[in-house]
């Protein structure tokens, strides 16, 4: 069999030398990586942003037309609405589905949480915090999850924003039926943090209950003390066992 290919989804301010350390977990499986992180800001102001990002590398996926087995790992809801950007795309031609039907496993890492928004002001509560972590890093306070101050006045822009980029909110929005529509029936595994504030645990549970119930062949790995999208820094070796685990058994099914 042909040397597979790992297709890494990054979170909104997710760097190159982020995703780097989860493409060596796939290079030691002799999987080759590549990383697109969707730019959250031009989402925000373009519903075509996310179509325009993954193009290529679906253009990429259909020429070779399944000819080799793919895994993909996506990070947070930006990696999810890259994940639907993608399969949108593949389900546009015969190579693209033939691309799709070749990928193996799918990985969620602090996903989904998009699909259980309620209404404008969870919208906002939920983008306020995720974007609070970029406003931080870039005023040179590292990271934080929230800013006092900060936050709220993000998420009361946010409310006038969905008032505003209707379209892009509603291309946002429409990433899980999208997903639930054109996903590959391959075994899926759930990675997420009992912590985290931006995707709560109960709503990760809630969309795997929901694709079980929909037959798919679902794994889940909690992580007790874990937060969003820090779940390899965690507690790093339990993580790589269960990546390697889940695509082994995958790949070799």
């Amino acid at each position: 069999m042909s040397r597979g290919r790992a297709l890494l989804l990054g979170w909104g301010n997710a760097t190159r030398s982020q995703l780097a350390v989860y493409e060596r977990l796939h290079t030691a499986l002799d999987l080759e990586p590549t990383s697109v992180i969707p730019d959250t800001l031009a989402g925000l102001r373009r519903p075509e942003a996310y179509p325009r990002a993954l193009a290529p590398i679906a253009a990429d996926l259909a020429r070779e037309g399944g000819d080799r087995p793919i895994v993909v790992h996506l990070f947070s809801d930006n990696g999810f609405v890259g994940w639907a950007a993608l399969l949108a795309a593949l389900a546009e031609t015969d190579p693209g589905r033939r691309a799709r039907d070749a990928i193996r496993a799918v990985i969620l890492d602090s996903s989904p949480g998009l699909w259980a928004v309620r209404g404008k002001m969870d919208f906002a509560r939920r983008f306020a915090l995720g974007m609070t972590p970029a406003v931080s890093r870039l005023a040179g306070r590292g990271a934080l999850e929230r800013m006092p101050i900060v936050t709220p006045l993000l998420g009361v822009g946010f409310v006038a924003y969905q008032l505003v980029f209707r379209r892009s909110v509603r291309a946002m929005l429409s990433a899980p039926a999208i997903v639930e529509q054109h996903q590959p029936r391959c075994p899926h595994l759930f990675l997420y943090g009992e912590e985290d504030v931006l995707v709560p645990p109960r709503d990760v549970r809630a969309w795997i209950a929901r694709q079980r119930a929909g037959g798919l062949d679902v794994s889940d790995e909690p992580f007790a003390n874990a937060r969003h999208v820090a779940l390899y820094p965690n507690d790093p070796r339990r993580y790589r066992r269960a990546v390697n685990a889940f695509i082994l058994r995958a790949l070799d099914g």
